[in-house]
């Protein structure tokens, strides 16, 4: 994506306005004195993209200006975000913003809501409602499904001076706060580009399915189970139907509820011969023996396979004998031995484990004991002997009892599971349709690539990193932090000096740029400020260290070489970048770069965000 920072504005209570001009594609650096107001053009700029709070300072600056703003180019346009200064150390609700870049000569005056505003720089950003924490995402301070912040994506683009010396792991932004810190790990893989939210909303979509899937296969189950109920309940009251000569006895099941309706509707049944249970009682007999007949079969087959086995052993010395055929010659010897063999290949070609003979077998096992289970099911629903109702009382109950199940029978008898077997099948063939891309597998790529990159800034900073300058890079995925490896060691150096924690900031940031570069993600912009990073050698107030060596100069010279060869690389590779630097130090350690800028003149001598001269 195409994106700078044109101008910071600052319109003062007195009418006066102040402006600030950085160039796209260059190291814009702010250099002067401490206290001259440096530090909050980092907060304004925060302020002005929405922030819930600030920490701009009231004495010299807030208490001076009426209303903040930037102009910001992205993607070939003009934003004008503007915000009313805060009052009592509270912020703004009040507004002002242009869509083609204009800037009030005047004060501001508020013409639109932050909602309004917020929702289209994210649209520039590609941030929509797809743009989201997915399943499984959630924390105390992030809600599921809830759309991700363009400000949580701000935390790529800044090193404030807090952090360009933090040796305690921390290499963003903002995470002492808990939502911002709860944040990063849920927006680091869309935001460099590892994962795609496409990618994402296929995986919430899978896990939307699976859990329709589990329900419907839980309320299979269920139907099954009830079906399986209404079965056995419908076959005991065509049993005790059928005991009381309600219902013929060789009417068969499908038919017998059919009968059970006019029963119930005062129809009278003729009565049948009651030859069904005996005629099903005989076929059922005459299958057992079947089927014990087969089993008798295959145990003396086994046997006689047995057997055969033995004879074979016996037979075994034949084949020795036809290999030494000098022992005995004579054509009696020879014809018997011959005999033998064949009679062994026979043995051999008989016993063999499994034959057409051991399947039709089993085949004809199975299918008999098929036949057994369909008699035994019906037999269930035929009375062994025939009973009488000791009164009509008792008769009209079982009756009444009769009506009701029948209504219940038949409210079920839709079959669910038909339907239900559908939803399952039309899930399953939408889960085979979703192709979710290998993110662990480009994440594993990026990650050695992070590594890679570091190490060509290292190199191009040499000696700057004294005895760490040939320590390899480690990117800690799990906790987004650097670390350096002593070479063929698995060992992690404790840093202990603060001028190569800014470094590794430094390293840390850049290479977080040039992936989102590479991976072509258009949620981070590509902006990086930074405050300060010569504090670990020029302290607060913008002089040199006494306990520090004369070799500061050179380092601090390296680090911004290295910006000014990001931002050539960047330029070379048909990319944008733009940073905005505060320091401290002469100019004269960065005015030969070709890429870097001197906004303004030095904030010195009088010379300040708000020059005394406009107060």
């Amino acid at each position: 994506m195409k994106y700078n920072i044109e101008k910071i504005i600052i319109w003062l209570k007195n009418g006066k306005k102040r402006e600030l001009i950085f160039k796209p594609n260059k190291v814009n650096v702010i250099t002067g004195d401490s206290n001259t107001g440096k530090t909050a053009i980092l907060e304004i700029i925060d302020y002005c993209y929405f922030s819930s709070k600030s920490t701009i300072s009231e004495s010299m600056i807030n208490e001076n200006i009426s209303w903040y703003g930037i102009l910001i180019n992205i993607n070939d346009k003009k934003y004008t975000i503007g915000r009313k200064a805060l009052f009592e150390g509270n912020v703004s609700n009040e507004y002002y913003f242009s869509s083609i870049g204009e800037i009030p000569k005047e004060f501001p005056e508020s013409n639109n809501t932050q909602e309004n505003i917020k929702s289209l720089i994210e649209t520039e950003f590609n941030i929509d409602k797809s743009v989201s924490f997915p399943i499984g995402y959630g924390s105390n301070n992030i809600k599921v499904g809830s759309k991700i912040s363009l400000r949580y994506f701000l935390m790529f683009n800044t090193i404030s001076q807090d952090l360009i010396t933090n040796s305690q792991g921390t290499f963003f932004d903002k995470q002492i706060e808990s939502r911002y810190r709860d944040a990063l790990p849920r927006i680091f893989d869309i935001a460099t580009g590892i994962e795609k939210v496409e990618n994402i909303l296929k995986k919430e979509k899978k896990a939307e399915l699976e859990k329709s899937l589990i329900k419907l296969n839980r309320k299979e189950t269920e139907i099954l189970k009830k079906s399986e109920y209404f079965q056995k309940e419908q076959k005991a009251l065509i049993k005790k139907a059928k005991e009381f000569a309600l219902i013929n006895p060789d009417t068969i099941e499908k038919d017998a509820i059919s009968e059970l309706n006019n029963v119930v509707k005062g129809v009278i049944i003729e009565a049948g011969t009651g030859l069904e249970r005996e005629k099903l009682e005989k076929e059922r007999n005459i299958i057992k023996r079947k089927i014990k007949n087969l089993k008798d079969f295959t145990n003396e087959y086994s046997s006689f396979k047995k057997n055969l086995t033995e004879i074979e052993d016996s037979l075994k010395p034949i084949d020795f004998i036809k290999k030494e055929t000098g022992i005995i010659e004579s054509d009696s010897f020879n014809s018997l031995i011959s005999q033998l063999s064949k009679e062994l290949t026979e043995i051999k070609e008989a016993r063999k484990t499994k034959t057409p003979i051991d399947k039709q077998v089993f085949d004809e096992i199975s299918l008999l004991n098929s036949q057994l289970t369909t008699i035994e099911s019906k037999l269930e629903s035929l009375p062994r002997e025939n009973k009488n109702f000791e009164n009509d009382r008792n008769k009209y109950m079982f009756i009444g009892e009769v009506k009701a199940k029948i209504n219940l029978y038949t409210k079920s008898d839709s079959s669910p599971t038909v339907s239900v077997a559908k939803e399952i099948e039309k899930i399953e063939k939408e889960l085979e349709s979703i192709i979710i891309s290998d993110t662990e597998t480009k994440r594993g790529l990026t990650i050695k690539l992070i590594e890679e990159v570091i190490r060509e800034y290292m190199v191009t900073v040499g000696n700057a990193m004294e005895n760490y300058k040939n320590f390899l890079p480690v990117f800690d995925y799990k906790n987004k932090s650097l670390l350096l490896r002593k070479p063929k060691t698995t060992f992690y150096e404790n840093i202990g000096s603060s001028s190569n924690h800014m470094f590794l900031h430094l390293f840390f940031s850049l290479a977080m740029q040039e992936i989102i570069f590479k991976n072509k993600s258009p949620y981070v912009a590509p902006l990086l400020i930074i405050d300060q990073p010569s504090r670990p050698y020029y302290g607060d107030d913008g002089l040199r260290k006494a306990d520090e060596d004369h070799s500061d100069d050179f380092k601090i010279t390296q680090a911004f070489k290295l910006l000014d060869k990001f931002i050539t690389e960047r330029n070379e590779n048909e990319g944008e970048f733009q940073m905005i630097v505060f320091e401290h130090i002469s100019k004269n350690l960065f005015k030969d770069m070709e890429n870097v800028h001197l906004v303004d003149s030095e904030f010195r001598n009088g010379n300040a965000l708000i020059p005394l001269d406009m107060i």
